[in-house]
């Protein structure tokens, strides 16, 4: 039998782990405690974290200004001159200049040109430039200091589901900073829109069932943003290259075949079909041959003949509806049928213009020498019903030309240019030429033809 002055020392060991014990767990509640109030601080915090960082206080020695000067400079009707502050700053940060829209425009439309005078495929092409954009993102001071308003302000937003720890002012002045960057967003979707339309006549599709053109350029957005941000917390994961591919694809899954803007399509869904059905059977015939008429057109496809008139009254309006589709399916660039060509945004326009355009006329090049027989009867003829394809490119050229290029006539200018196009590889080093001038800003020479691309 054991003495029980044996056990003495053992229970005492015990009895001190016990209370090590306690004390480590003790320990571990109180740091779960603080780390719990930390969690709650992050979803009632960031207002008050954001006014902590700007404000008058803290910027007026930046700024060279007393403090009184800098809460005078400010103070708005309810005296929140810090809220003001907070307002303004955000303004400046989303104003694409700034926030470096302006600069990704420009590297997209570098990106474009120089893919374009590569002669890269379209598909590989669009890729090219949402790599671009990707890219700009990195050096924009517009994506840090965004993410950081749209981090203060998020439970502010209707679309918030959890619980809101937010004071009523809180909550006002979030919803106000949310505002703010939402008129960014639409911002850069109007002005990308002329960039979407020339995509999809590039690769002749439209937005599918259901979707429409802006929508689209907000899921882009979406993705870019996303990709983005997880790109900075994990270099690794990806390249621009893969995300521009990402990108591409959502807009294939998106789209579908087709023309997006054509004014002779009808209303009538039955004439909509036969007019679809003239359309893809004369492209396919012309491919083959370059006779081709509204009446055989309309034999082989099993359409009315004075049906098939009443939507192309002659042979040249039939080959312009043709080429009108495959050139400016996804709408004119002077103005999309989802927004106007931007203005607001400086330098966006006067970037992007010219290679869009650029864009286009390769387009018609290459449309052009697919089907030669339709080409033809577009040079020469004018169609009896619309403006026609070959004077639309001319009012688009000439239009971006007078913005882009002052000083240039831009009516004979755009005509020399589509003229060229329209004449397929013949004309294109004439077509590149004259680019070259117009993207420079300088009045074209008179021996402009005699400049040969590099």
């Amino acid at each position: 039998m054991v003495d029980e002055a044996d056990h003495r020392p053992l229970n005492g060991a015990k009895g001190r782990g016990a209370a090590v014990n306690q004390r480590d767990t003790n320990r571990q509640l109180k740091r779960q405690a603080v780390i719990d109030a930390g969690l709650a601080r992050l979803l009632s915090g960031p207002i008050g974290a954001l006014r902590s960082v700007v404000n008058a206080s803290s910027l007026s020695a930046e700024a060279g200004l007393s403090k009184d000067t800098t809460y005078r400079l400010f103070k708005d009707n309810d005296g929140h001159s810090n809220d003001a502050i907070i307002r303004e700053v955000a303004a400046a940060a989303s104003r694409p200049a700034w926030a470096g829209f302006a600069e990704s425009s420009k590297a997209m439309a570098t990106a474009f040109q120089d893919a374009l005078r590569q002669e890269v495929p379209f598909t590989d092409l669009l890729i090219d430039i949402m790599a671009a954009n990707v890219e700009s993102q990195f050096r924009s001071p517009g994506g840090p200091t965004g993410w950081l308003l749209h981090a203060a302000a998020i439970t502010a937003s209707p679309a918030w589901r959890g619980e809101r720890h937010l004071s009523a002012e809180d909550r006002r002045l979030g919803e106000e900073l949310l505002a703010v960057r939402a008129d960014f967003y639409r911002t850069m979707t109007d002005d990308l829109s002329p960039l979407l339309a020339a995509a999809m006549s590039l690769i002749n599709r439209r937005p599918r069932p259901g979707m429409d053109p802006r929508r689209l350029i907000a899921l882009i957005h979406a993705m870019i943003d996303g990709a983005v941000l997880r790109w900075y917390i994990d270099p690794d994961t990806f390249d621009s290259t893969l995300i521009g591919e990402a990108t591409y694809a959502l807009a294939i899954a998106f789209t579908e075949e087709g023309a997006l803007d054509d004014p002779r399509r009808p209303t009538d869904p039955d004439a909509e079909t036969e007019y679809d059905a003239l359309l893809q059977e004369a492209a396919t015939a012309w491919e083959r041959s370059p006779g081709r008429t509204v009446g055989s057109t309309a034999l082989d496809c099993s359409v009315e003949p004075h049906r098939a008139a009443l939507l192309f009254p002659t042979d040249a309006d039939l080959a312009d509806g043709v080429i009108w589709n495959l050139v400016l399916g996804g709408g004119t660039l002077v103005r999309t049928p989802f927004a106007p060509l931007p203005g607001g945004s400086e330098g966006q326009e006067q970037a992007t213009g010219p290679a869009l355009l650029l864009g286009i006329l390769r387009r018609l090049r290459e449309v052009v020498e697919e089907l030669p027989g339709a080409a033809e009867l577009v040079r020469d003829e004018k169609p009896a019903v619309g403006i026609g394809v070959s004077a639309q490119l001319q009012h688009e050229a000439a239009e971006i030309i007078r913005r882009h290029c002052p000083g240039v006539d831009p009516r004979i200018t755009a005509g020399e240019l589509v003229a060229s196009a329209l004449t397929g590889d013949a004309g294109w080093p004439a077509v590149i030429s004259l680019m070259r001038v117009v993207d420079a800003g300088a009045p074209v020479p008179t021996d402009w033809r005699s400049a040969r691309p590099e």
